[in-house]
């Protein structure tokens, strides 16, 4: 064979490998709803729970955020009582001088966010919420608390799950957050 067509062959060769190797990555790297790889969302932590925070709602003052428990597992999960939320700073260091109450602590008279908390059995695919609630009052020379970062527990022993609400929790100095307990309507009513 002269070399210019062994070279041609060659490099034809090469290219077909290199191409079937380039749709093997293709195939395996990227999501494809043909062949069954599509990702149906955000993958479900090993707990079978998956908390997320809404935006802030602001009026006058008055803040209220919803917080959404999710059963993406295979079993029913069973909450009872309020979420454990702990205030982290820009560090995701504990936030001190902040006292976190369970209802509304005098904040704000919200309906059903003072009512007694309940049992709340989740099957897969279901949901419960719980309200934040506080005021971005500013008085005196103390400074304003922010807070980034919060973690929530769903319940005693669970993993907390690290949230980043969108425009923060601007507490003021007011030094309170209200939580509310889980219920299966919305957090703040």
């Amino acid at each position: 064979m002269p070399r210019s067509v062994y070279d041609t062959v060659l490099i034809a060769a090469v290219g077909l490998l290199a191409g079937g190797a380039i749709w093997t990555v293709a195939d395996v790297a990227y999501d494809d709803p043909a062949a069954g790889l599509a990702k149906p969302g955000p993958v479900c932590p090993q707990e079978g729970i998956r908390v997320t925070a809404g935006p802030v709602n602001a009026a006058l003052g008055l803040r209220a955020m919803d917080l959404t428990l999710e059963n993406c597992g295979t079993r029913a999960y069973r909450v009872q009582g309020y979420p454990g939320i702990r205030l982290l700073d820009q560090d995701q260091q504990t936030l001190s001088g902040v006292a976190v109450i369970h209802g509304s602590g005098g904040i704000a008279k919200v309906t059903g966010f003072d009512d007694p908390p309940g049992a709340v059995t989740l099957a897969p695919g279901e949901r419960a919420f719980a309200g934040l609630l506080w005021r971005n009052t500013t008085t005196g020379s103390a400074d304003a608390a922010y807070v980034p970062y919060l973690t929530v527990a769903a319940r005693s022993g669970s993993v907390p799950a690290l949230l980043t609400p969108h425009s923060g929790i601007d507490l003021g100095t007011t030094g309170r957050l209200g939580v509310g307990p889980w219920r299966t309507t919305g957090g703040i009513r």
